[in-house]
């Protein structure tokens, strides 16, 4: 506990003294003074130390930030308390920052080099110069960085032992390297030079094939000098070249034997040559070479046989496939075709694929060609009736395929190239650009000029059109309007073969009213189409009408061409009632029928198709009136014979024993059955003794068909009666008799003939 100071007691003195000088401002200040020094040295006692070590703090500061920014540390002066102490404690910490820094320095440049002479290792692992430049080069720069020279010497060091162990390793794994590759490349040298060799020696090239074993052999010790191994075998493997050199040329010359003297001569040969075993061959290899060879002969034999049956099959199949392809009227080329003739030469396919030539020829020639070749075949009797037979089996090919599809059949014999055009183009259409549409036009005219040409070809009317486009083109009918219709029949008109093509891809209404070419009974007809499908009048049961039909019709039509004809009918009735009939109107479809076919009447006792615009009574007046002038002006040979006659008068027949000639031509013109055939009037004759038509003298296995115009018969009528007026025919002659008269004197000719 603190004490309270002690209290002094005041002395006071008891006697008066005058006044002294005054000192106590001096005494004060040599106190004071003297309390400075004391002052002083304590204070330099106790604060020097304390100056000292903060000095020294501040020196190592100084250095730390010295250090860090790269620069020399800041001197202070001498004289000043501690200076001596910052400059030892600055240095001192310089030393410490400098070790720290070159230990990380050696640390790092240790870890950087090793990746980096690891990178430089992988990337000049080949080349082992280029190794040591990039190593140099690293060194080099690292080292030019350092300004220590003890620790650019050490590190100096460091970095080039590291390298040289890296280039040490890269130059003895190159070194290996080269000398495998070596071996490799003189090992396979040796391959390609011994291949050659043998070649050689098997050709029979002997001496060429012993010019490379002497580049083998120099290789070989080349070889040798790069491989210990295979140096320590080197007499061994040049032993082995050389046998394998003579080997070859052994086989080689029992090959050639083989193909010139045959396989037995071969096997002789070997059999020999096994008796003596060659130098440098131990038995065991001789015989084995043997009994390889003996197997080598057997496979060349083997081969042989199984080329020549290989050859002989591709031979066979080349003839087929060319006597498929000219059977199926495709063109071959004369190069592929002299090829073939050629390679069948005498062999059993020789005759076949001669045959097949020759109907090739024949399959392109025109139908007047054809049939005369078949005339003339079958003029020779039995010495023909090959060829006549393959002729009509290779014509009933021909005809079969121009039915279906004649113009791509005649681009595919070569008579005519394609030509393209698209039928849907043809209509006329607002959409459709002029330009577009005039040159669809001429390739149409185009493919009627080469319709032209296959009829001509083929002996048919052959359309413009192939299959696919008719059937496009029927299809497209349902969407076109009437006038579209029309306008196509009439661009039609001149191409008969294209209604048939349209009728058979079903648009067989279309295609007999469009061949009529009547275009009001056309309008009515599509009208009918028109008003049936708006339901504007109900269509009629099959059972009121059918009867009708095969009343009014007859045997006019087959079985396809009656279907068609009903359709027409029925879509010209529909146009021709009125609208909400429900009602069968027998008038209206009998007109109908008339309407849509052009006319059908009895002719001979037969319902017969008329012209257009032409009677019944007419067309039986034309035949009638035709005699042997006009049969050989239509270009139709009459037959002559002689007969017991008949002779009568219009009223009194009689009968004489008298010899006659008669022109049997003309009495089965004048009497046969009168039956029309597709084409607009046209119509062939039934003889009414041998119930078949009279044949085409230009193909005898065709009929003869009249085309009959109305003009026809206009000209008839008028040259009979100019004929008549000039007194060179009877009046009361049958051309003149009405239609029962002469059928009267019909009826009694043929029973005076039988």
């Amino acid at each position: 506990m603190a004490q309270r100071p002690r209290q002094t007691r005041l002395q006071f003195e008891s006697a008066f003294r005058p006044t002294s000088i005054d000192t106590m401002a001096a005494d004060a200040m040599r106190q004071l003074a003297g309390l400075g020094r004391t002052m002083g040295q304590v204070t330099e006692q106790i604060g020097r130390p304390i100056r000292e070590e903060q000095m020294a703090e501040k020196g190592r500061e100084e250095a730390e930030k010295a250090f860090e920014e790269g620069r020399e540390v800041k001197k202070v002066s001498p004289i000043k308390w501690g200076s001596k102490q910052y400059q030892a404690a600055s240095e001192q910490r310089t030393a410490e920052l400098e070790r720290d820094a070159e230990k990380i320095y050696r640390s790092d440049t240790a870890a950087q080099s090793a990746v980096i002479l690891s990178t430089f290792a992988d990337e000049y692992k080949d080349d082992p110069e280029g190794f040591q430049q990039a190593a140099n080069d690293y060194i080099q720069g690292t080292v030019s960085t350092i300004k220590d020279p003890v620790l650019a010497a050490d590190v100096n060091s460091k970095l080039f032992t590291s390298a040289l162990s890296y280039q040490n390793r890269i130059q003895s794994n190159y070194e290996k390297k080269q000398t495998s590759e070596g071996i490799i490349k003189v090992g396979n040298n040796i391959k390609d030079l011994a291949r050659e060799a043998n070649r050689l020696a098997r050709e029979g090239s002997v001496d060429a094939a012993n010019e490379i074993l002497e580049q083998i052999d120099d290789a070989q010790d080349t070889l040798a000098g790069l491989s210990p191994e295979y140096k320590a075998n080197l007499s061994e493997n040049k032993r082995k070249a050389r046998n394998r050199i003579n080997e070859n040329q052994i086989v080689g010359s029992l090959t050639r034997m083989v193909e010139s003297d045959g396989v037995s001569a071969a096997f002789n040969k070997l059999d020999e040559l096994s008796k003596k075993v060659p130098k440098d061959y131990s038995p065991e290899e001789w015989d084995a070479f043997v009994k390889s060879t003996q197997q080598d002969l057997r496979t060349i034999k083997s081969r042989n046989d199984s080329a020549a049956a290989a050859a002989a099959k591709e031979v066979e199949k080349e003839a087929k496939n060319y006597i498929t392809s000219v059977g199926l009227g495709y063109v071959v080329s004369e190069e592929e075709t002299a090829a073939v003739l050629e390679s069948v030469a005498g062999t059993p396919l020789e005759d076949s694929v001669n045959q097949a030539y020759e109907l090739a020829q024949y399959s392109i020639l025109s139908a007047d060609e054809r049939a005369k070749l078949r005339a003339d075949a079958a003029a020779l009797g039995l010495g023909g009736i090959e060829a006549l037979t393959a002729m009509e089996k290779q014509e009933a090919f021909i005809n079969k395929a121009v039915q279906a599809d004649a113009y791509t059949f005649g681009v595919r014999q070569g008579i005519i190239e394609e030509v393209d055009f698209d039928p849907l183009v043809l209509a006329d259409d607002p959409d459709t650009p002029e330009d577009e549409f005039a040159d669809n036009m001429a390739a149409f005219n185009q493919r009627v000029e080469q319709s032209k040409i296959l009829s001509e070809q083929y002996g048919f009317a052959v359309s413009p059109l192939s299959k696919s486009e008719a059937s496009m083109l029927k299809n497209a009918l349902p969407e076109m309007t009437r006038g579209q219709k029309i306008q196509l029949s009439k661009l039609f008109a001149d191409t008969p073969g294209i209604f048939g093509q349209i009728a058979g891809e079903g648009a067989g209404s279309y295609a007999q009213l469009a061949a009529l070419g009547n275009e009001g009974v056309m309008n009515i007809a599509f009208d009918g189409q028109d008003r049936l499908a708006a339901g504007q009048v109900k269509a009629i049961k099959l059972d009121d009408f059918r009867q009708d039909f095969i009343e009014a019709t007859g045997n006019v039509f087959g079985p396809e061409d009656a279907a068609t004809t009903m359709q027409a009918a029925l879509d010209y009735y529909y146009g021709s009632v009125d609208l909400g009939s429900d009602v069968y109107d027998r008038g209206k479809f009998l007109d109908a029928i008339q309407a849509v076919t052009g006319g059908i009447d009895t002719v001979r006792g037969v319902r017969t198709l008329l012209p257009q615009g032409v009677t019944g009574d007419q067309l039986e007046e034309y035949f009638d009136g035709l005699d042997a002038e006009d049969l050989t002006e239509l270009g139709l040979e009459t037959v002559i014979s002689e007969q017991m006659g008949a002779g009568f008068t219009p009223l009194f027949p009689f009968v004489t024993t008298e010899t006659e000639i008669v022109n049997k031509t003309l009495q089965a013109v004048q009497n046969g059955i009168i039956k029309a055939v597709p084409g607009q009037g046209n119509y062939i004759i039934l003889d009414p003794a041998t119930r078949q038509a009279i044949p085409d003298p230009a193909d005898p296995e065709a009929p003869f068909v009249f085309t009959i115009t109305e003009d026809d018969l206009d000209a008839m009528k008028a040259r009979r009666q100019r004929e008549i007026a000039a007194g060179a025919l009877d009046a009361e002659e049958t051309v003149l008799l009405d239609p029962a008269a002469r059928q009267q004197q019909r009826e009694l000719k043929q029973a005076l003939m039988e």
